[in-house]
């Protein structure tokens, strides 16, 4: 059950309001000396398109995928860029781009079986001089206390109690929210908490050099994996 994503985009853009968005995209902008209007991205997990809008307003060419239907509805509003309704592994384009990136735990929303088979899909349809960027999220394998956040939109105020419970080897990601006009919307989501040496052991499979990085920028705790072909 996904009813945040699906039925209340709009609420899930609220609650994501805070995050530095244009820092993630100046991050990837700087990893090419080409300029955006000559580039193809392909934008993997695009979400409400928050990125993509970013992405697109630089000029670059995007192609976005979410296996999401009411976030790509989202993401429509905002950008007109080329969108399928999808996952990885599963890229349904025949192309190759100069970028691909999926960004902000993308990969954490896998089960360990699928890494590999993504990370192949990824590399196919990256250009030999392409680069592939990804992030690992510091997830607690043992789960965390309760989180609340109570917050404003245009709507009205909102209500959220989010945690993460250990599930099998995965983190099942549970989380209650009250919408302004009193919907309660009672959600889980699958999570992987991935090691980094893991993550770095697959990619070296598909022979990319691979260079960690320490987040998209300051305050930023994950591990950013910038990879080109070897």
């Amino acid at each position: 059950m996904e009813r945040l994503y699906t039925d209340y985009p709009e609420l899930y853009d609220a609650i994501q309001s805070e995050w530095d968005y244009n820092r993630d995209c100046a991050f990837v902008r700087e990893l090419h000396d080409r300029d955006p209007d000559d580039l193809a991205l392909l934008e993997i997990g695009c979400g409400t398109g928050e990125h993509t809008r970013r992405f697109a307003e630089a000029g670059y060419d995007v192609t976005a995928i979410d296996p999401n239907e009411g976030m790509l509805a989202r993401a429509r509003e905002k950008a007109d860029v080329e969108y399928h309704a999808v996952g990885v592994p599963g890229i349904p384009v025949d192309r190759e781009f100069d970028l691909v990136v999926a960004i902000r735990g993308v990969i954490n929303h896998l089960p360990p079986e699928q890494l590999g088979p993504a990370i192949e899909d990824m590399v196919a349809h990256l250009s030999g001089d392409g680069v592939l960027v990804f992030d690992n999220s510091p997830l607690p394998p043992e789960g965390n206390e309760v989180a609340i956040d109570i917050g404003e939109t245009d709507a009205g105020t909102y209500a959220r109690l989010v945690q993460m419970n250990p599930d099998g080897g995965r983190l099942a990601w549970d989380q209650l929210v009250v919408t302004p006009d009193g919907e309660v919307c009672a959600d889980t989501r699958p999570m992987t908490p991935f090691e980094d040496i893991d993550i770095a052991a697959a990619l070296s499979e598909y022979g990319l050099e691979i260079e960690p990085i320490d987040g998209y920028g300051p305050s930023d705790d994950r591990t950013v994996f910038v990879c080109t072909p070897g």
